[in-house]
């Protein structure tokens, strides 16, 4: 048996198969999904040292949808996902179905819905880490 072919093949295997899976464009669209999600946590932490502009603050209605195309135009999720550093597909979409209730909170600012608030932020926070 060939012992140098075979090391060959099960190296190239895995190149093949992420470069099969993945394309440069992926990784293009996972980069400027890790620069949203930045951006939320930054925005998130303004709002609870009270720095929120009314622009960022208004930029939380669009941050759900741009999310979730984002993630569709993601090829091979899982492997792009370790090398962008980006957290679990559910979570970046569990964090989308919270954003709009959060700017909800944030912009009508009652008393009672800035507990609300809090509580999405720290969630919305943990799950995009």
């Amino acid at each position: 048996m060939n012992v140098p072919l075979i090391v060959i093949v099960s190296l190239a295997f895995p190149v093949l198969w992420i470069s099969a899976v993945t394309d440069k464009q992926s990784y293009e669209h996972a980069v400027k999904l890790k620069e949203i999600i930045a951006e939320i946590l930054q925005a998130i932490v303004e709002w609870e040292e009270g720095k929120l502009g009314v622009i960022k603050m208004q930029a939380f209605k669009t941050y759900a949808p741009y999310l979730e195309n984002k993630l569709g135009l993601i090829r091979g999720y899982l492997l792009i996902r370790f090398l962008a550093k980006l957290p679990q597909k559910k979570n970046v979409r569990a964090a989308c179905a919270m954003l709009p209730e959060f700017y909800d909170c944030i912009w009508h600012g009652a008393p009672e819905s800035h507990r609300r608030a809090a509580l999405l932020a720290g969630e919305i926070e943990k799950l995009l880490k």
